[in-house]
Formats: structure tokens, C-alpha cells, sequence
């Protein structure tokens, strides 16, 4: 039994339709998906962050102590007269700033991006952003020999 041509026509067009339908839908899905990336860590979908935690904080207290930052910055940061105070470095600067500076150094700060381990640095950057308040001094003797610029870690 041959189709009428008006039967071959409708079929075409249906097949026409559905071509369509599927091609919008996917349209609608990739759109829809493209617009749902930037709240999918609200969805429980796991998203990259570089959060800081009171273990990491503790990791870089560590590292700031067994690596030499002492040497310069004085112990828990509060600077020396080779090194600027940095017990309020996280206030006065971002993640990034203080990676960089720690990787590459600067302001009279030797670059320490081969010497340190990326986990380490993680770790510092985290231990020093969590700095923000300077700490509480007994009196004038407990002053921080160097000055606060932002010239360098």
C-alpha cells in the first residue's frame, strides 16, 4: 500500500517538527545548565574554593614557623628590623597579593615560590589572611620594630 502524497507530506512535516522540538530542547537544557553554574555550589555540587579552616590556619602557623619566617618577621608576625609586621596583613591585603608576594617575592622579600611546597603556601596564605587585628601589647616595649608598609611581606 503507497501513501497518499498529502500522508508523505504530514510525516515530513511531523519528522520537520519533531527535528525542531529536539534541537530547542537541548538549546533550553544547555541554557538552562549555563545558568545554574554559578549557584551550583548551593545545588551541593562540589566548586572549587579557596576557603581557609582554623586546620589550615595552623598548618601555615607551622610552616610560617619551621620555613624561617621568623627569621625575618618576627615570631607570630609582628615584624623585626628585617621584616614588616604582619599582623594585620590579611586586613590590608588579598589572597592573591599575598601568594604572589610569598611565590615571588619583592620590597625586599626573597622569592620563595621553589622553596616552599604548594600545600605550604596554601597554607601560609591562609595563616596570614586569617591575620587581621594587631596583637594586644603589654605596653610600649612590645612594639613592633618595623614599619607597616605595603612594600613587602
Amino acid at each position: 500500500m503507497k501513501k497518499s502524497l498529502s500522508t508523505q507530506k504530514l510525516s515530513l512535516a511531523y519528522r520537520h517538527r519533531l527535528r525542531w522540538a529536539s534541537i530547542l530542547s537541548a538549546g533550553v537544557a544547555i541554557t538552562l545548565i549555563a545558568a545554574l553554574m554559578p549557584v551550583s555550589g548551593s545545588l551541593g555540587i562540589a566548586t572549587p574554593v579557596h576557603a581557609f579552616s582554623r586546620q589550615t590556619r595552623v598548618a601555615g602557623a607551622v610552616t610560617f614557623h619551621d620555613k624561617g619566617c621568623e627569621h625575618c618577621h618576627g615570631v607570630d608576625g609582628i615584624g623585626t628590623d628585617r621584616g614588616p609586621d604582619l599582623s594585620t596583613v590579611g586586613k590590608r591585603w588579598k589572597k592573591d597579593r599575598i601568594e604572589k608576594q610569598i611565590r615571588e617575592g619583592g620590597g625586599g622579600m626573597p622569592p620563595f615560590g621553589d622553596a616552599l611546597q604548594q600545600d605550604e603556601v596554601k597554607d601560609l596564605v591562609d595563616y596570614l589572611s586569617a591575620k587581621r587585628k594587631a596583637p594586644k601589647t603589654s605596653g610600649p616595649s612590645a612594639a613592633p620594630q618595623a614599619a607597616t608598609d605595603d612594600s613587602g611581606l
